[in-house]
Formats: C-alpha cells, structure tokens, sequence
C-alpha cells in the first residue's frame, strides 16, 4: 500500500513538473514570441507625420499654421474578416464624397493599415460611426492660410497628402515638414479600437518655425491697392514689389495675373519687356563710365531720329536735352545717343553686371533668368532699342534688385524672402546674412543718378503722379508696347505700364516697383502705375514710421547719405 501511495504522489509530481515546465517554457522562454503575437492581434500601428512648422510674418503674424483635424483609416484585415468590403465600400461612397470602388481597393491592401480619408467633418463622423469593426478616427494636422490668397504667390501651398507644391512651403520644406512618428491603437477580439499610445504626435513632431522678411499689413495692403487698380483701369494683371535696398529683403510681394502672363509667382517667374524703367541702366552705366555728365546735352531731332533698320520716335518732339532731362521726358531718341557713347560692348557688360539675362538666386523655387542676348547676337539697331528696355526680357525681382542697387549706393544685393529658422525649442537653424553680390557702379555715379532722377517726378517729369507730400522721391516710368509675334511688330494698343521708385532720396530705404499688364486703352506708366505707387509708398512710409525729407531748393542736388548700405 504504502509502495502504491509513493508510486502515485512521484506521478503526480511529475505530472506537476512537466506543468510546470510547460508554462515556464510558455511565459519564460517563449514569451517573447506570443509577445509578438499579441500584440501583432491587438496592436495596430501607423506611421503619422508632425505638425509642419509655421510660416510667419516679419512682424510675426503667422502666413502660414496648422488645425487640427480628424481622418478616417482602416485595418483592412478587420474588415475583410468581419464585414463585407463591397458592400461596406457602396456605403461609405456616399458619405466620404468618394467612389466606392477607391475605398473598395483600399480595404483590400496587404497591410494592416490604410488611410480612408483625410479631414472628415463632424457630421460624417456622426453619420459613420465606432461601431463598423477595422475602422476608426485618428486626429491629424491640416494646412491652414491664415490671410487666404493675400500670400499665396510668396508662401506657396501645400497638397492635401502634404506634399509642398509651391512658394517658401516648397524651397524650405526641409525645415518645414515635421518628423515621422508612430500611433498605436489596441483594438478589441471584435476589432474595435479602445486604446491609443504614441511615440509621438503632430505637435510632439512639430517641423521648425520659418520667420519671413514680409510686412503683413503692408501685404494686405498692397494686395487690395493692386486689386483695386486691375479693375478701374480693366487690365489683364499685375505685380508690386516693395524691398530695402540696403538688404535685399522682400517686404512685400502682391500679384494678380491670369492667362500667358500668370505662373504660381509672377513675381520671380514672368518675363516681360521693362520699356522706358532700363533707361535707368543705360544712364547708369553711361555715368559711372564717365561718357557722359548731368551737364552734357543731346539733340532730341524734334522727335525722329533715323537709326539703322528704320526711325526712331519720341512721344513728343524735343529739341536738346540734358541726361535729366532725357529721363524725366523719358525721351527714346536722347538716351539712344547716350547709349551709343558706350557702344555695346561696355554696354552689354554693364547689364549683366545689374544682374540681367541671369537669376538672383533668391530663396525660391521656379526663378526665371529672363532674356539677354549677347552682342554677338544683336542687330545694327539692337544698341538703340535695348537702350530703351526693347529686345531684353526681365522679371520683377531682377528689376526690383537692380535698382536697389542704384538705390544703395551701388552694390547688387542677393534678395531674399526669409530672415530665419527656429527650432521648436528656440534653436536658431538659420539666420540670413545680407549678401553682396558684386559693386555695379559707384556712390558718387548712384548720388548723381538720384539727384536726376528726382526730376522724373516733379510736376513736368513723367512720373509726376507719384510724387509724395514731405519726401523726395527719384523714380522712372516705364511703358512696353507688347510685341505680337503674329504681326512681328509691337501693338500700340496693348501694353505693360510700369513705375519703380526710390525714397526717400536723401536715405534711401525704400524701393516700390509697380507692373501693370495690358490695361484698356491708352495708358502710361505715370498714367496707370505712378498712382498706384504713391498708394503703396504712403502706406510703407507709415509703416516704417520713415520721416520726412529736409525741405529742398530749386536746383539743389541731392546728397544721398547711404548710412549703412554696403
């Protein structure tokens, strides 16, 4: 009996043993694999992108920010295992706003997450429901523009799935775009989620704050004065540009332009014919060369002047003029006999030197280098007509950036749109540094060319419109006759009307340039764009709380103190 009673509790410890043994190979050695298949069962992982860093003004408001918001995915797992993918695909159609054979093809991905739809309102929400077993809402950030298109041209956008298409979203998306992370959702026997974990979130993974040089209220501004003007005068678009000569920076950046003559940003893409504005160019280069002085005269031939391949005309007969006088009359025939001192050689040379026929190399995608021609490509009359902004193809900011560098004392300045970069945690990335290109002309030839130029604006000049009460103003009109290349000739009815000016002419801070394109019937840049500056000029002067100039004598030359400007 008592051999029996042994035998029996020895195979009951075994028995326990081998138990034991069991469970210690179960929850000891193998734990880490039916770890892994738990969690592969209950867990559901998906991969989500940060938060995009912020675009803000110089002043600090933000142009671009995100929302939050809540998107649909689905373990397509689940609902093949316990729903009817097309029948389910034919019910969430009508409510997602989506066909349901793309929602169908999703439920049947070879993974265990998908994206549905991204940003689903309140009331779809509502409507679909928690119950539907391998669906469920996770929260993301959607792109938001505070200030709508007012900044659209310069701050670009982005795609709904994130990717930057445009603007300083697309030049600086490195900065921009937040870190990957994950989310994990612990979901029911049944498939239903009930927890949520993160390694990180939208916010947690953040992208980094991108601060501009633009002046929001100056901007918006701008706009709504652009906007104005396109529909009293009926034109087809147009552009103005507002920078600090000493720095290169953009302050504001309005356009609206539509058919050929649009882009994503015409402001650093479009290429048109500059017309009388290059005159500045060629008296630059003609001063700063020493072919000419501010007391040299030129016989205007009362207003048609035979050149090689035709005539050349005037708007209104002149007998002789001066080179100030040749600017504020704007007059073809006396700033082609000042170009023709030069010859086309130093001529050529010195509009490459202000940056034409080539990019500035500016913070932003899609720049055009615009047209420039080399001599040997030129014509017998080519020295005349690009004399007078014909035969060459600029873009605003190439414009805009040449006569700054008139504007500061000579040196062209690279522009730029951003000022720096921070880090979520106050990091600075990057910081811009003002950066001289090269010197084009020196302070005494810029001192002289702005002291001329002010007559441009004096009640007999062309640009007499766009004179301010308080300052003195040095500025140049431009009208392109826009060249048709069915006719091969320019029309006479259609063309791009244009004003740049510098101010205050005594400590120059400011350069607005205004391009309007294609206004109905006869206009003029002092007509049409010399108005529209003084509107954006004034609005600027406030802003920069700018003081006025020194009261100035017939006959005085201004004496243009540079400051800090390179």
């Amino acid at each position: 009996m008592k051999r029996r009673t042994t035998i029996a509790v020895m195979m009951v410890l075994a028995g326990f043993s081998v138990i034991i043994g069991r469970l210690f190979v179960l929850q000891v050695l193998d734990f880490p694999v039916y770890e892994t298949l738990s969690k592969h069962e209950r867990e559901r992982e998906a991969r989500i992108q940060g938060a995009r860093g912020v675009i803000l003004s110089a002043d600090g408001h933000p142009l671009a920010d995100n929302r939050s918001v809540m998107s649909l995915a689905a373990d397509p797992n689940q609902i093949r295992h316990f729903e009817s993918p097309t029948l389910l695909s034919a019910q969430l159609a009508p409510v997602l706003g989506m066909s349901s054979s793309t929602i169908r093809k999703k439920f049947f991905a070879r993974r265990r997450f998908v994206w549905i739809k991204h940003e689903i309102s309140a009331a779809d929400r509502k409507r679909i429901g928690t119950k539907i077993r391998g669906l469920y809402f996770l929260p993301e950030k959607k792109r938001s523009y505070p200030y709508k298109s007012v900044f659209r041209p310069v701050v670009g956008w982005v795609h709904p799935d994130g990717t930057p298409i445009s603007g300083i979203e697309k030049k600086y998306d490195e900065y921009l775009k937040g870190k990957t992370g994950t989310v994990v959702r612990e979901v029911s026997a049944r498939g239903r989620s009930y927890f949520q974990t993160e390694s990180g979130s939208p916010d947690t993974l953040s992208g980094n704050t991108v601060q501009t040089t633009l002046i929001a209220s100056l901007q918006e501004y701008t706009q709504d004065a652009l906007d104005e003007e396109i529909r009293a005068v009926d034109a087809i678009g147009g552009i103005v540009l507002v920078m600090d000569p000493r720095t290169g920076a953009v302050l504001s950046l309005a356009s609206r332009v539509s058919g050929r003559w649009g882009g994503i940003s015409p402001g650093v893409s479009l290429v048109y014919e500059p017309g009388s504005i290059f005159k500045l160019v060629t008296a630059s280069a003609a001063l700063n060369e020493h072919r000419v002085s501010g007391r040299d005269t030129f016989y205007c031939f009362k207003g048609a002047m035979p050149i090689p391949g035709g005539v050349l005309h005037d708007a209104e007969p002149y007998d002789t003029l001066t080179l100030g006088e040749i600017l504020a009359h704007s007059s073809n025939i006396g700033i082609a006999q000042v170009a023709s001192r030069l010859g086309p050689e130093v001529f050529a040379r010195y509009i490459r030197k202000f940056g034409f026929g080539q990019k500035t190399n500016i913070d932003f995608p899609g720049e055009s280098g615009g047209i420039f021609r080399g001599t040997r490509h030129w014509s017998r009359r080519s020295l005349y007509t690009i004399a007078m902004g014909q035969e060459v193809g600029v873009t605003p900011i190439q414009l805009i950036t040449a006569v700054s560098a008139i504007a500061n004392g000579g040196t062209l300045m690279r522009p730029y749109f951003v000022r720096r970069v921070t880090a979520p945690d106050g990091r600075v990335l990057y910081e811009h540094r003002p950066e001289k290109v090269r010197r084009v002309i020196s302070k005494e030839t810029s001192r002289t060319l702005l002291s001329l130029l002010t007559g441009v604006v004096s009640p007999e000049g062309t640009g007499a419109s766009a004179a301010i009460t308080g300052f003195n103003v040095a500025g140049k009109t431009g009208t392109a006759e826009v060249y048709d290349p069915e006719k091969h000739a320019y029309s006479r009815t259609r063309t791009v009307d244009s004003f740049v000016g510098i101010l205050p002419v005594d400590n120059p801070s400011l350069v607005v340039l205004v391009v309007v394109i294609q206004p109905k019937g006869i206009s003029w840049g002092g007509t049409v764009a010399a108005p529209l500056f003084r509107k954006v000029a004034e609005m600027a002067l406030v802003q920069f709380r700018i003081p006025a100039s020194k009261p100035r004598m017939e006959g005085d030359v201004v004496r243009a103190d540079f400051g800090m400007i390179p």
